[in-house]
């Protein structure tokens, strides 16, 4: 006999399934594509915001001008669906819950926001995470008036959602921890108390290691919660903050914001960090010089500084300043 398998159950395995393989910065946009398989819909927003500003931070679009989200959240008070999602969070509501076709296809909002992109059927559905206080909002759209959104696609709709969500989650987390493996194998004065949040642009957590909590509130009393206590650098570059050293890297319209104590090895140069990486794996000046290109004098130089700026005397002194 036949096994049968339900495409929402294979869509929602191979949503998790992936999120160690689809880098994150794509994660969104990749699973967009996907419900589009299991869904017939035209176009979509996958937005998500904070409960602190009351508006959207991120917005993931396919079918849809970069315009769009913008421009919905410009018309959101004359939205007649979003006060019924706000009150209905996890529902998938459809826009004739909320306003007749008659009235909807005459009114504003259809005309400044919907009608220029083609938009006439919509489903949407908001989760709030009340702990972190993010929500969420995702709509689907079709351009034929005439497909509407039947009962069945609502639930697979509905339930879909909830796994998209958890599913982004664990790809945020999954791209944390490796993130860190890698940096640790890469650089070891890096593995000791290095914790890494994912934020929006406004510095909004959307997932974040309990470590990364710790070290903040040690460091910056009494700061808001949920979001940095500092500004976030776009510029990649690494900067220190009180006691802290700060990176961030962009994931897409996300960013991922990695602290640690400072180390006395931040002040080296990038070269003089290679030198001293080669050094802590125990290679000698010619294997370091050939993986770095340079001749074995020079790297004896790099050392030669790296041991002034540490106050340190030799490889013995270095490993042990590099294990604190």
């Amino acid at each position: 006999m036949a096994i049968i398998i339900d495409p929402l159950d294979s869509f929602i395995s191979k949503l998790y399934r992936s999120t160690q393989q689809i880098d994150l910065g794509h994660y969104r946009h990749w699973a967009l594509n996907e419900l589009q398989d299991l869904l017939d819909f035209d176009a979509a927003v996958w937005s998500t915001g904070h409960l602190s500003t009351r508006t959207f931070h991120t917005h993931t679009t396919i079918g849809l001008g970069n315009d769009f989200p913008e421009k919905l959240l410009h018309e959101l008070p004359l939205n007649p669906i979003s006060k019924l999602l706000f009150f209905n969070p996890g529902e998938a509501i459809d826009m004739t819950q909320a306003i007749p076709d008659k009235i909807f296809y005459k009114s504003e909002v259809y005309y400044k926001v919907f009608k220029e992109y083609g938009i006439e059927r919509i489903l949407s559905s908001i989760h709030i995470d009340k702990r972190s206080g993010i929500y969420t909002l995702l709509s689907i759209y079709r351009r034929d008036r005439d497909h509407r959104f039947s009962q069945t696609e609502k639930s697979d709709y509905q339930r879909a959602l909830f796994h998209l969500l958890q599913a982004a989650s664990q790809a945020c987390m999954a791209g944390l921890h490796t993130i860190k493996h890698e940096e640790a194998n890469s650089a070891p004065h890096v593995r000791a108390s290095h914790y890494s949040a994912i934020c929006d642009a406004h510095g909004i957590y959307h997932e974040v290691e309990q470590g990364f909590l710790d070290m903040i509130e040690e460091a910056i009393p009494n700061h808001a919660p949920q979001q940095l206590p500092f500004p976030l650098s776009l510029d990649k570059e690494a900067r220190a903050i009180g006691t802290l050293h700060i990176e961030s890297i962009p994931l897409g319209d996300l960013f991922r914001v990695s602290i640690r104590p400072s180390s006395p090895i931040d002040q080296l140069t990038k070269r003089e960090k290679e030198v001293v990486q080669g050094v802590t794996k125990g290679l000698s000046f010619k294997q370091i010089a050939k993986k770095l290109d340079l001749s074995p004098s020079t790297v004896s130089n790099h050392l030669y500084r790296v041991y002034q700026k540490l106050n340190i005397n030799n490889r013995s002194e270095l490993a042990d300043l590099i294990r604190q």
